[in-house]
């Protein structure tokens, strides 16, 4: 929270933003470079982070008028729904993807929700090793929701 504190944060409907398409390209040249995603077109861009059955919202934060980071949000009856964070790589070490996980559980607070869901994880996916960090926690296994600590690490 401190190192972030001085970011201005705006809520944007899910529509494509050329500025946000470019910080997107960036991060994904950086932090995921071979993997297939690093070489988006906008189509592929808007697919991945929008969907026609839910009401998503970008929610970008800059610092001293920069644009910085942008957290793609689902919102659900009960919950809002972490989609995809991306960041500009000279920012990394501020933390960006937890401090926007801080801002949507705050958010989800706000607006009165229950929950914050962080997407499917992956086991023994390093990248997704981020989601066991939280608590309370929660996993789907098998149609059933179980409580941590039980874990299925």
């Amino acid at each position: 929270w401190k190192r972030n504190r001085g970011l201005s944060i705006y809520k944007f409907p899910a529509e494509f933003n050329p500025e946000h398409f470019e910080l997107y390209r960036n991060y994904l040249k950086c932090r995921h470079a071979g993997g297939g995603m690093d070489n988006p077109t906008e189509a592929n861009y808007m697919e991945f982070l929008t969907s026609s059955w839910s009401e998503t919202w970008f929610y970008e934060m800059r610092r001293d008028g920069k644009l910085i980071c942008v957290a793609v949000v689902d919102f659900m009856d009960r919950a809002l729904s972490a989609v995809y964070t991306f960041f500009d790589p000279e920012y990394s070490k501020d933390s960006l993807g937890r401090y926007a996980i801080l801002y949507e559980l705050e958010e989800a607070r706000r607006l009165g929700l229950d929950w914050l869901y962080l997407g499917y994880w992956i086991k023994g996916c390093g990248k997704m090793e981020y989601k066991n960090e939280y608590r309370p926690l929660e996993y789907f296994i098998n149609n059933v929701w179980t409580r941590y600590p039980q874990t299925f690490n």
